[in-house]
């Protein structure tokens, strides 16, 4: 007999895990000659359109993330070029000269390409990495000691370009969904699951089905002790609370 799930106590990451780990036991048996097949396929199936919903709500966090990039690559952009007029202003009028000359590639592409839009400071950035990255330019910035300040800056934007093309690719994977109805679809599918096995393990008994059965109660009893450690915790922290207030 399967163990009762309240589904309802399991947070979203935690019923996603608790099928998943059904789903690769239920794949890694031997189903032949069982009746069960095709219900094993639908969950299969619904759970992994879930899996799919549940990574594109992670997808927006992209947003976020890119926020980060972002800035963290005006910092760098800002750093490099800063230290490179610092430069300019030294004494020594070789050492000045070398400054000056980096100085007028990146003001030919933008003194303030980091105020722009991200899409114009992507281009921006684009072409002046291109023409940095030659080897005359690469000697003068070699020449300030300021190969790592400029490496930062071409490293800084390629994360944010990169997390940008993830986002694209993510994007673009999606289908529409109902994402409650995903959810509440999976869970119907998994109680039809449970109670197919109990059924055809009663009317044609295998032991197959007993193993399923084993596997599907030793999963519940550990989630439902994941439910019960989170309850007691959340229990203790109200009770910590109020005799705090009281006090």
């Amino acid at each position: 007999m399967i163990e009762q799930m309240n589904f309802s106590k399991l947070h979203l990451n935690e019923f996603l895990s608790y099928c998943g780990e059904i789903s690769t036991y239920l794949k890694s048996i031997d189903k032949e000659g069982l009746q069960i097949v095709s219900v094993i396929d639908q969950f299969t199936a619904r759970y992994e359109v879930a899996v799919k919903v549940s990574n594109r709500a992670r997808s927006s966090k992209f947003t976020h993330l890119l926020k980060g990039k972002d800035h963290r690559r005006d910092e760098s952009f800002l750093a490099f070029r800063n230290l490179v007029e610092a430069c300019s202003h030294r004494k020594d009028a070789t050492f000045a000269e070398k400054a000056e000359s980096l100085l007028r590639i990146i003001r030919s592409h933008g003194w303030s390409l980091h105020t722009k839009g991200r899409a114009n400071q992507s281009a921006k950035m684009a072409s002046l990495v291109k023409e940095l990255s030659s080897a005359e330019n690469t000697s003068l910035i070699a020449g300030l000691s300021a190969t790592d300040w400029y490496q930062d800056m071409v490293d800084d934007n390629a994360e944010y370009l990169k997390l940008q093309e993830d986002k694209t690719v993510a994007e673009s994977s999606e289908d529409d969904y109902d994402t409650l109805e995903v959810y509440k679809d999976l869970r119907i599918s998994c109680e039809q699951l449970f109670e197919g096995i109990e059924v055809l393990n009663r009317i044609a008994p295998n032991e197959k089905y007993d193993q399923m059965e084993a596997f599907i109660n030793d999963c519940t009893q550990r989630y439902q002790t994941i439910v019960k450690s989170r309850t007691t915790k959340n229990e203790n922290a109200k009770e910590e609370q109020t005799e705090e207030q009281e006090a």
